[in-house]
């Protein structure tokens, strides 16, 4: 276990490289819904459609080399596409709810694996390892561990939530790490009613994330406790090692109760999703932890530096950002409010978000973090 000593908080010197999407432009630049985007090793971002079911490529300046996919089912064709990863050769995968889609360097199709959803897909959050191995999140069920089970699949074992691969050689889903859970409350999220909606309620807000990232190596970095700490897996699955920070979680407030239930109400959802609508006046049903979760967010970037967006102290806002090396190495701090942890990282310090423009179009807007320089630090972060 490696804990962080001495504190640095850092400046972001960033410039504008490039920004595509438009209303009014090109077809390929006229995005249905980016679910993800990913950079190769020269630069090259690739950035999947899912309304379109396509991906679309862009050199390191922005301008078009390809599109790859089209609706359908046949051979290189896409249907409803929920996430891309890129390998640093170019090769790219594609997933979606029932398929694993591999593609060469040059956009060739190369094969389609099917997977099954009831037993396990790629689908919520997928992260991937070098070799192109998909990780991610699978929601268990009674009904998925029998299926699982029918399937000659092994069952997850102790309770948590599993992190599942998926090779690149077969996609057939192993469980390789049970991530730790908050215990869960009697009351159920998800209340049918008789005219056949499904009506989401407020749940429980502070719980902790579960967030994951692979490193180079092999190994994976995972968050999953209430805690500053960041655990090392290996491709076996074991602990081998973690970085700690003493940074304490926050004890909730009614203040902070208040300000999460007025968040819930003001949020905004772009139309019901299916069958499925959110209960704004479950707010005042809605339950809490007991403590805010120290980290927010976590990834991994181009250079294996981990990036740690803390919560803010209102458990609401973002807070300062700490970058972090696998060993222990302390990178420095990032202020709140600074350069935020992007959609994608790439080489010679690229980084693509998914925002919008001043007229809700949909955009990538790709910026280069030129330097990370150290600033005189007082107090502590």
């Amino acid at each position: 276990m490696v804990g962080i000593a001495g504190m640095g908080m850092l400046t972001a010197l960033t410039e504008d490289v490039y920004t595509v999407g438009a209303y009014m432009g090109e077809d390929w630049e006229s995005f249905g819904m980016v679910a993800d985007v990913g950079f190769d090793g020269v630069g090259n971002l690739h950035i999947l459609d899912m309304r379109a079911d396509r991906v679309v490529v862009v050199d390191p300046g922005g301008s078009f080399v390809r599109m790859v996919g089209g609706s359908g089912d046949g051979p290189g064709e896409l249907r409803s596409p929920s996430s891309l990863k890129v390998q640093r050769d170019g090769g790219f995968v594609v997933a979606s709810l029932t398929s694993i889609d591999v593609f060469a360097p040059g956009g060739q199709h190369l094969r389609r694996m099917p997977v099954n959803p009831i037993t396990g897909s790629p689908f919520l959050y997928t992260r991937a390892y070098p070799d192109g191995s998909l990780v991610s999140i699978v929601i268990r069920s009674d009904s998925t561990a029998m299926a699982r089970w029918r399937a000659g699949l092994p069952r997850p074992g102790p309770p948590g939530r599993p992190i599942e691969v998926f090779p690149i050689e077969h996609a057939r889903p192993e469980v390789l790490y049970m991530a730790w859970e908050l215990p869960k409350e009697e009351a159920a999220r998800k209340r049918p009613s008789s005219d056949g909606i499904t009506r989401l309620s407020a749940g429980r807000a502070f719980e902790p994330g579960l967030h994951f990232d692979p490193i180079s190596d092999g190994r994976l970095a995972v968050v999953d406790s209430i805690g500053y700490r960041i655990k090392l897996i290996s491709r076996e699955g074991k602990v081998v090692g973690a970085v700690e920070r003493p940074i304490a979680p926050l004890a909730v407030t009614e203040a902070m109760r208040e300000a999460q239930r007025d968040r819930y109400r003001a949020r905004e959802v772009p139309g019901n999703v299916g069958i499925f609508h959110i209960q704004r006046e479950s707010a005042d049903r809605m339950t809490f932890a007991d403590e805010v979760p120290v980290i927010a967010n976590m990834a991994v970037d181009w250079m294996d530096r981990i990036w740690v967006e803390r919560t803010g102290e209102d458990g609401g806002r973002r807070g300062p950002t700490d970058i972090v090396k696998p060993d222990g190495g302390y990178v420095g701090t990032l202020p709140a409010g600074a350069v935020r942890i992007p959609s994608a990282f790439g080489p010679d310090g690229l980084m693509a978000y998914v925002t919008a423009d001043e007229f809700g179009v949909q955009v990538v807007r790709v910026i280069r973090l030129s330097s990370l320089q150290p600033q005189p630090q007082n107090g502590p972060s």
